[in-house]
């Protein structure tokens, strides 16, 4: 079984809550925030979001992180063994991040 995800993120958006360590440390894994510009955490959170909606259910922010420049899901041991395999796509423009994941169950 596929099923697919996508999200947009407003850059701006990211951009405000840069400041909120909290925000940061619940949301993105510290592989992810390197390096830290608004560009490139708007895209991880597009693409995790992207990746919760292909699930169909939001498991923890840090079940899943996004690595490499050619993006890849890295998952936890306990969500891998749901999940066959995953592909992913972010891109961004001007003010704008989308991502979209497939998920083969």
């Amino acid at each position: 079984m596929f099923n697919i995800g996508t999200d947009i993120v407003f850059i701006p958006k990211i951009k405000k809550i840069l400041t909120d360590s909290s925000f940061l440390n619940r949301v993105f894994h510290e592989d992810e925030r390197t390096p830290f510009t608004a560009e490139h955490l708007a895209g991880i959170y597009a693409a995790k979001e992207a990746f919760f909606k292909a699930l169909g259910k939001d498991p923890s922010w840090l079940s899943v992180h996004i690595k490499g420049k050619a993006p890849q899901c890295v998952l936890t041991p306990q969500l891998a063994q749901k999940i066959k395999h995953t592909s992913l796509s972010i891109s961004h423009d001007k003010e704008y991040a989308i991502a979209q994941v497939l998920v083969e169950l």
